[in-house]
C-alpha cells in the first residue's frame, strides 16, 4: 500500500455526521420524533420492516435507568452475521495473536470500569442495545441539517466546511510501513452542544485510496437530542471513503464477543473543571494470523471486524489520529470540543488523551517519535491541539476549545 492514493483529510468523521447523530439521537421524545413530519403509512411499515431486521429475538431483556433497552442476543444470531462476507465466518471468541505491550495495560487514577455491573446475559449471548424507529426517523430526515455532501469536495485540508472542525494529533510510521493497531486514555466529558450540533472524541484508524478508504474508529460522543450532556460510547467503520458507514449495531458486520460492553451505553461520571478526571482505554489492533482488527473498551476484548469486511485495512493502517471533533450548522455559533478549554490550560481543566502508542510491523506496542507525529487544526482560534512526552503519560495531546464561533 505504499503507493495508494490515501485519503488526505486529517479527520475520520468529515462526512459520516449524520450516522453519528443517529446513533446518538436513540430515543428522542415524541415531540422529537414528530418534528420531522408524520410518516405516512408505508414509511412507518418500511421502518418496522427495517427494525425487524436489525432488533434480533432476544433471550432476556434490561431497561437501563437512562431509558435504552438492552436485548440479549444469540452471539451466533447477532446482526453481524447477516452482512453476506459473513455468511459461513466462524466466531473468533479471542485472537490468535495479539501485540506486545497488551499485558502492560493496568487503570490509573483517572480510569473508571465504565462497564455496566446491572448488566448480565446468558452465555452464549452478547448485549445490544435495542434500535428503535426514532433512530430511522432521523435517519430519514437529517439532510434539513445540510450533512449530505460528496467526499470528493473535502480534498483540502484547510477548508471551512459546512460547520466541520477539528483539532487531532495524526501518526505515521517513519518507515511508512502500515501500522497494526493504536492505544490511548482519552479524558472523558460532557461538552456543551444543541440539538443539530455533536462533539466526539476519538481514535481513528484509516488505509486505502480516497474511494475505498476503509476506516474504523471509536470513543466518546454528545449529542444532546435526548440526553442533555451525556457522552456516550461509540465505534464506526467505512469502507468506501466515508459515503456510507455504520455505527455500533446499527448494521451487519461488527462481531461483537463481549457479554459485559453495551456499544451506545453513557459514561459516567465525567470529568469536572478543577475537579476529578476520568478516562477510558481505547485499544484497536490486528491479529497478526487471521488479519482481523479487534476493538478493546478498557481491559475487555468487545469484538472485531473480519478482514473481509476491510480489505484495505487488511494490509494494516497508513495513518491514526487521536483527538476532537465537532459539527454545527453555520448559522449557529460552534460548540465546546473536550472540556470547552483550550490545551494551554492544561491537567484538570483541558481535555487530553494520554499513553498514545501504535503497533509496528513487529507487533508490539510503541510510543511514536516526534518525527512521525503532526498536530492539525483547521481552526486554532477556536480549538487546538499540544502534545509532549512524560513520564507515565508517554506521549499525550491536550485538545479542545470553547468553539461559540461563527464561520
Amino acid at each position: 500500500m505504499k503507493g495508494a492514493l490515501v485519503i488526505r483529510v486529517p479527520m475520520c468523521l468529515a462526512s459520516i455526521l449524520f450516522s453519528l447523530l443517529i446513533t446518538f439521537a436513540f430515543r428522542p421524545s415524541a415531540d422529537a420524533a414528530q418534528g420531522w413530519g408524520k410518516l405516512s403509512k408505508e414509511e412507518d411499515l418500511e421502518m418496522n420492516r427495517q427494525l425487524k431486521l436489525i432488533n434480533k429475538p432476544a433471550t432476556r431483556s434490561f431497561q437501563t435507568e437512562f431509558g435504552d433497552i438492552v436485548d440479549c442476543i444469540d452471539i451466533r444470531k447477532q446482526l453481524a452475521f447477516d452482512h453476506p462476507l459473513l455468511k459461513n465466518h466462524t466466531i473468533q471468541m479471542i485472537p490468535k495473536s495479539i501485540p506486545k505491550g497488551v499485558a502492560d495495560e493496568s487503570p490509573t487514577d483517572t480510569s473508571q470500569n465504565f462497564i455496566p455491573k446491572n448488566i448480565w446475559c446468558p452465555e452464549g449471548s452478547v448485549p445490544i442495545k435495542r434500535a428503535t424507529k426514532e433512530d430511522l426517523i432521523m435517519a430519514k430526515h437529517l439532510k434539513s441539517l445540510g450533512l449530505n455532501y460528496s467526499a470528493s469536495t473535502r480534498r483540502n485540508n484547510y477548508v471551512d466546511f459546512r460547520g466541520y472542525h477539528y483539532a487531532q494529533l495524526e501518526a505515521r510510521s517513519p518507515t511508512y510501513d502500515p501500522l497494526h493497531g493504536a492505544r490511548g486514555r482519552i479524558n472523558v466529558w460532557n461538552p456543551s452542544v444543541t440539538s443539530n450540533q455533536l462533539s466526539i472524541a476519538s481514535i481513528c484508524l484509516v488505509n486505502g485510496p480516497r474511494e475505498q478508504t476503509n476506516s474504523i474508529q471509536a470513543g466518546w460522543g454528545v449529542n444532546p437530542t435526548l440526553y442533555p450532556s451525556n457522552s456516550r460510547l461509540y465505534i464506526f467503520w467505512t469502507v468506501d471513503g466515508y459515503k456510507t458507514g455504520c455505527y455500533n449495531h446499527l448494521c451487519p458486520g461488527f462481531v461483537q464477543i463481549s457479554t459485559k460492553v453495551v456499544l451506545g451505553e453513557i459514561l459516567r461520571p465525567a470529568s469536572v473543571y478543577q475537579g476529578p478526571q476520568y478516562d477510558i482505554l481505547i485499544s484497536f489492533h490486528q491479529d497478526a494470523n487471521t488479519g482481523d482488527w479487534w476493538f478493546i473498551f478498557q481491559d475487555e476484548y468487545v469484538g472485531y471486524w473480519s478482514k473481509n469486511l476491510l480489505p484495505n485495512l487488511a494490509q494494516g493502517a497508513i495513518f491514526i489520529s487521536w483527538g476532537g471533533e465537532v459539527y454545527s450548522p453555520l448559522a449557529e455559533p460552534s460548540p465546546t470540543m473536550g472540556s470547552g478549554h483550550f490545551p494551554q490550560e492544561g491537567f484538570g481543566k483541558s481535555a487530553y488523551v494520554k499513553q498514545i502508542e501504535v503497533v509496528g510491523r513487529d507487533y508490539t506496542f510503541y510510543t511514536p517519535d516526534k518525527y512521525s507525529i503532526k498536530k492539525k487544526a483547521d481552526k486554532p482560534y477556536c480549538y487546538n491541539v499540544i502534545d509532549d512526552k512524560l513520564g507515565d503519560w508517554g506521549r499525550y495531546i491536550y485538545f479542545g476549545g470553547p468553539g461559540h464561533c461563527t464561520f
